[in-house]
């Protein structure tokens, strides 16, 4: 008698159904790494905005203006807003704001202020200087970055955190 070589039906079938279960594992992870990869983008993005603005300021020996919406860029003012709808600005802390950034000819950017409550009086509101930083946050996986910009208006910190 000759002995068959191959695989049976029922091999194939079991093989088939233990890489469908493997496959079931994976996918979410597999999501998840699609929606870091999107963040750590929008993050280079943003980064990549900010110097280029320092250097048209710097360039054109003029104020340049930075906003975060969508709009057509001209020289003296850019536009930036995250391209993905999962990605969102992270504005819950005090100390984070996505208001227009102005480049100075010299390529700093202007200190900015914003208006928070007063912790000694909470019926009022005081006017504190902010830093420059940016979060921007990823509500499919609820984690964010965030970046901070120097005095002198160069990227110095990129920080991974949670939403």
């Amino acid at each position: 008698m000759q002995k068959n070589k191959g695989f049976t039906l029922i091999e194939l079938m079991i093989t088939i159904a233990v890489l469908a279960i493997i496959a079931t594992m994976a996918a979410p992870s597999f999501g998840d790494l699609i929606a870091k990869r999107k963040l750590d983008a929008a993050t280079r993005e943003l980064s990549f905005v900010l110097s280029e603005a320092r250097a048209q300021a710097t360039t054109l020996r003029a104020n340049v203006t930075l906003k975060f919406q969508h709009g057509q860029n001209v020289p003296r003012l850019m536009h930036w807003a995250p391209q993905s709808d999962s990605i969102t600005f992270d504005t819950s802390s005090d100390d984070v704001d996505f208001s227009n950034v102005i480049f100075t000819p010299i390529g700093q950017p202007k200190q900015r202020t914003k208006m928070i409550i007063d912790p000694d009086d909470p019926s009022a509101q005081k006017e504190v200087k902010i830093p420059l930083k940016f979060t921007l946050c990823n509500t499919e996986i609820n984690q964010s970055r965030t970046i901070s910009v120097s005095m002198n208006g160069t990227v110095t910190n990129i920080e991974s955190g949670q939403c």
